[in-house]
């Protein structure tokens, strides 16, 4: 059964980081992202900033502390069933991106 987090007491006021606590390259996750919606497109690189990750990694200890939570789902997973809400939900959530 599913838990959400608006459920669950215990996290009230707290910032968690919920995520998988593999690590994964910001390559790999846009290689992912981008095989999964649009194979064909290439990606672009920038010159890279100061502030840029070479990987992001979710310290998610504070939320199975406070939240009993734990990740069931990898990162391909993840992206695929975001992917599948956000296609599903576009239409309202789309205009709440800001855009330039």
């Amino acid at each position: 059964m599913s838990v959400t987090l608006l459920d669950k007491a215990g996290g009230d006021d707290e910032a968690v980081n919920i995520g998988s606590t593999d690590n994964i390259e910001i390559l790999t996750l846009a290689e992912e992202i981008r095989d999964q919606t649009a194979p064909d497109l290439e990606l672009e690189f920038a010159d890279r900033h100061d502030a840029d990750a070479e990987h992001t990694h979710a310290d998610s200890s504070k939320a199975r502390e406070l939240l009993g939570y734990e990740p069931t789902r990898t990162i391909r997973e993840g992206i695929e069933e975001f992917i599948e809400w956000y296609r599903t939900n576009r239409e309202w959530s789309e205009p709440l991106v800001r855009t330039p």
